[in-house]
């Protein structure tokens, strides 16, 4: 997977949640390393039939300003703080009843 700059991510992730019931306060938009283990493993989302993407930024700088973008100007749920070395992934997903959170 190629690195997208942060305007691209930012469109994805937007897109996304425009396809699958664009009420922002239902998503939940975070950084990782490991995206499939932090949503499936982490948040319990599952395999089929929730709304979810990633998106590989440029490093993880990039990545948290993406997630800070969507908690404080579109009002999604998200961890704030500072990413670590490895965190090139931004991830959002629907927060459903069995989600966490």
């Amino acid at each position: 997977m190629a690195a997208k700059s942060r305007t691209e991510i930012i469109d994805d992730i937007e897109d996304c949640i425009g396809r699958n019931g664009g009420d922002f306060g239902q998503w939940y938009v975070g950084f990782t390393a490991s995206p499939k283990v932090k949503l499936f493993s982490g948040h319990k989302l599952k395999q089929s039939g929730d709304a979810w993407i990633s998106r590989l930024a440029k490093d993880e700088f990039e990545a948290h300003e993406v997630a800070e973008f969507f908690r404080t100007t579109r009002k999604t749920k998200g961890p704030g703080g500072q990413p670590g070395d490895n965190d090139l992934y931004v991830y959002a997903y629907k927060m459903k009843p069995h989600t966490k959170p």
